[in-house]
């Protein structure tokens, strides 16, 4: 279950469109995980870092997961499932 993601928000993507929509939704997870641990070293950091940055967070987390599963559902190669044509010797 989402809260931040429609979950057929991907169904129409093919298997190119799913690897870029990867990478964008990776570099912003790490973008906003980079703010939020920067924010948490200022005295109310923490705070501001739930409020500005944690939903957006889970949003992008949410994504990760919802192009997960479509790029399974439509047999794509992942990083997880590639595997090399070559033999090594």
């Amino acid at each position: 279950m989402t809260f931040f993601a429609a979950p057929g928000k991907y169904q129409y993507h093919d298997c190119d469109q799913l690897a870029a929509a990867v990478k964008v939704a990776t570099v912003r997870q790490k973008d906003l995980k980079g703010l939020i641990d920067k924010a948490g070293q200022g005295a109310a950091g923490a705070f501001v870092g739930t409020i500005a940055y944690k939903t957006d967070y889970l949003a992008a987390t949410e994504d990760l997961k919802l192009l997960d599963i479509a790029a399974r559902e439509k047999n794509c190669l992942t990083s997880e499932t590639w595997q090399s044509n070559t033999v090594i010797r």
